[in-house]
């Protein structure tokens, strides 16, 4: 156990000295929730605001994200050099596949819960009050799986720049037939329907519900679904990791 601490310290401190990625984590997530807050202003009622909305929407958004900086942890160009070096030192290849998915979890859960923290200072967007707790264990049980995500596809593909594309076209397919970036339900019932077939819509659902309707039935189904998607995800991340593939 020493030495997954060991890797996964490595790993935390490669996501926390890249500037870029803290931006993208930090910076980017606050000010487009707060810029969309502000121009969607008027489109939006008093009981949710255009501020609410985004709020959570945008957070789902950037959950999916994760599977973005998990991929870079395992095979970006610049940290190929120090992973290579763990490869050929006697530790478990598992060890050094699930620091990664882990290092990412953390690194995202931290950035995200200071976005949520300020946005709900500056501007009060409303997480559920004494409920916050429920929609934060569907976000984690979000960032999870789209860390472990990121991991395993980079893990099958052998590349991280091909995995990013793959995965940032598939997530803005996801957020678009959710409703993340505006409510789609107004558009019919036939691609209200479809709009099920995305992760992002389960998520959204079940927040807003659990916000504003006190409702938990989505609770248990999506946080055990995710947990299973993320269970799998990380043994076939396992399954197809190779020490060779940094060579």
């Amino acid at each position: 156990m020493y030495k997954f601490k060991q890797i996964f310290r490595l790993d935390l401190m490669n996501l926390l000295t890249n500037p870029m990625w803290v931006f993208y984590a930090i910076g980017f997530p606050l000010a487009l929730i707060l810029v969309l807050g502000f121009l969607m202003s008027g489109s939006y009622g008093h009981t949710v605001t255009s501020y609410d909305y985004y709020g959570v929407a945008l957070m789902i958004f950037g959950i999916f994200n994760a599977a973005t900086f998990s991929a870079n942890s395992i095979m970006e160009e610049r940290i190929k050099s120090p992973n290579m070096r763990i490869v050929y030192s006697p530790v478990r290849p598992f060890y050094i596949h699930f620091s990664k998915v882990l290092a990412s979890f953390v690194f995202c859960t931290a950035a995200y819960s200071l976005v949520a923290v300020l946005l709900h200072i500056t501007v009060g967007i409303n997480y559920g009050g004494a409920d916050w707790w429920a929609a934060l264990a569907i976000m984690l049980a979000g960032n999870f799986f789209f860390a472990s995500l990121g991991v395993t596809v980079c893990c099958l593909l052998k590349n991280e720049g091909i995995t990013n594309n793959i995965l940032s076209t598939l997530f803005a397919l996801f957020a678009i037939l959710g409703g993340l970036f505006f409510p789609i339900d107004g558009l019919g019932k036939a691609i209200s329907a479809i709009s099920w077939l995305s992760p992002a819509k389960w998520m959204l659902a079940a927040c807003f519900r659990i916000i504003y309707d006190g409702d938990f039935t989505l609770l248990a189904p999506l946080i055990g679904g995710l947990a299973l998607l993320s269970a799998l995800s990380v043994l076939l991340g396992a399954r197809f990791f190779r020490g060779e593939d940094y060579i």
